[in-house]
């Protein structure tokens, strides 16, 4: 057996004897296999959807009502992991930073006691409580914008429209 016989068994399809092919069958093989391979590799480059759109528009692209799009963001300026929520919620504890954002970072981790920033797409101030229950200091986020936590940093427990 030569190296060209021992090349062709790799090629073909098991039990087809390489005569019923012939050559350019071979090479199209050969050439649809590079194709494969050349897909590939570009689509493994291809960002996937939950990583193309982080900050406010992966919140708003991924909300039920984007006009009432609310995210908590497990980074400083709406990066990282988020959740979307409906902006009433008298505890957080239970949710969990679902989408992947700018990066991986909080996926799967705790809403509460966890969130650095939040988004707001609703057309009225959302304010988020250090407490459950809407009580203990808080952070007023104005409608149709983000900000960083500062009195609710990594301490908060509940959430309520203005």
């Amino acid at each position: 057996m030569t190296s060209q016989d021992f090349h062709c068994i790799l090629i073909r399809p098991f039990g087809i004897d390489r005569k019923e092919y012939g050559e350019p069958m071979i090479k199209s093989r050969i050439g649809a296999l590079a194709l494969t391979a050349a897909s590939a590799g570009i689509l493994s480059i291809i960002p996937t959807q939950a990583h193309a759109a982080g900050g406010a528009n992966g919140c708003i692209a991924n909300a039920a009502t984007p006009s009432q799009a609310f995210c908590f963001f497990y980074n400083s300026n709406l990066e990282g992991s988020f959740a979307g929520m409906a902006t009433r919620q008298a505890s957080l504890a239970g949710h969990k930073f679902s989408y992947a954002g700018t990066t991986n970072a909080g996926l799967g981790q705790a809403v509460m006691n966890n969130s650095a920033s939040v988004y707001n797409n609703n057309s009225t101030c959302v304010r988020i409580y250090y407490n459950t229950n809407f009580a203990g200091p808080s952070d007023t986020v104005s409608a149709r914008s983000g900000r960083n936590l500062v009195n609710t940093y990594n301490d908060n427990a509940s959430s309520l429209p203005c």
